[in-house]
């Protein structure tokens, strides 16, 4: 941290962009010409739209405070914290602020109950699948009609 400190400008901001893009492409052309399931691939989009959101500010901020030590630090932190999956950083940053700019959330919703109804097909012997959702689906029926009495 301290080598990075003392680079010039110019340098702490190549470094910071070059971090966010060369691991996160070269990972995301393996994730999109390996076959998987795609949550690979919704990872790496998730990322690319929270970095282009955090490069956005990044560019507009320096105007007025690029000159000062730490801010490209903190740039540089905030894109470690996108792309590294114990953080799941983009995956935060797509849920709470791409996706409410966006008016999406309802959509949002439904994608994550279908990847929960997948996910259950995929634990679940098919012979207990109809006995299995017939029961999911009351209980999100319930809940649903104990929060229009409430």
């Amino acid at each position: 941290w301290f080598t990075f400190m003392t680079f010039p400008e110019e340098q702490r901001r190549f470094i910071t962009v070059a971090v966010g893009t060369v691991y996160p492409l070269a990972a995301s052309t393996v994730a999109i010409t390996t076959k998987s399931d795609g949550t690979d691939d919704t990872y790496w989009l998730t990322y690319w739209c929270s970095f282009s959101l955090l490069f956005l500010a990044m560019d507009y901020l320096e105007n007025f405070v690029g000159h000062i030590k730490g801010f490209y630090s903190l740039c540089l932190v905030a894109t470690v914290y996108l792309f590294l999956p114990m953080f799941e950083g983009a995956n935060v940053v797509f849920r709470r602020v791409l996706v409410p700019l966006s008016g999406q959330y309802e959509n949002m919703l439904l994608h994550d109950a279908f990847l929960v109804r997948r996910g259950m097909e995929a634990s679940i012997a098919p012979e207990y699948h109809d006995d299995v959702f017939h029961k999911a689906a009351k209980v999100f029926t319930s809940t649903a009609t104990n929060k229009k009495k409430e």
